[in-house]
């Protein structure tokens, strides 16, 4: 655990640093998200802090809030492959992000990205989220673990629609086109978006 927020920490820092250093505003813009999109740096900081309380206080959770019949080693395995691959998630869409990386909706012009990881998901950073609190949920199962784990989740899924929303007036038909040919969250569609 302490290892995995080391990287997310780091990483996010590095990142921030990137893009203020080739002149972006690595934070953006809430302009035109809605409340829950705005809740997804406190659902983030909910889940860190999740994290540093169980290093620091595990038996205090364990013993308070314990779903118990969720307890089993292949659940943590589950859970350590879960933040695993969510990881490589998020470093591989922002590695094709690169320069073009916001925390919000950009400010400035940006390019519209459908190369490396994007060629086959519009939300990797997202969805590598959603990989890293459900792994957290499966080796910390607590009750608090599963209400962070579901409001990260409704949070950043409604920061993607945002986004998606955002990159149809900026891109056009040119993400029109994209969406239609690539999932949001898999490389297969679901449904009509």
């Amino acid at each position: 655990m302490i290892f995995s927020l080391i990287l997310f920490v780091i990483g996010f820092i590095w990142l921030l640093i990137v893009v203020k250093k080739s002149g972006g505003d690595p934070h953006g813009s809430h302009e035109g998200s809605n409340i829950l999109t705005q809740l997804s740096s406190v659902s983030i900081f909910l889940w860190l802090f999740f994290i540093i309380s169980y290093i620091f206080f595990n038996n205090v959770l364990e013993h308070l809030w314990l779903l118990n019949f969720l307890s089993n080693d292949m659940l943590i395995i589950s859970g350590v492959v879960s933040i695993f691959i969510g990881f490589l998630f998020e470093i591989l869409g922002i590695i094709a992000l690169g320069i073009n990386f916001r925390i919000e909706l950009p400010t400035e012009e940006t390019e519209l990205i459908t190369s490396g990881v994007y060629r086959i998901m519009r939300n990797p950073i997202v969805f590598g989220i959603f990989l890293l609190v459900i792994g957290t949920f499966f080796i910390i199962p607590t009750l608090i673990g599963l209400f962070i784990c579901m409001f990260n989740i409704l949070t950043f899924n409604s920061k993607a629609i945002d986004e998606e929303k955002f990159l149809l007036r900026r891109f056009g038909k040119e993400y029109e086109n994209y969406r239609n040919k690539v999932g949001r969250y898999l490389p297969f569609k679901i449904g009509t978006k």
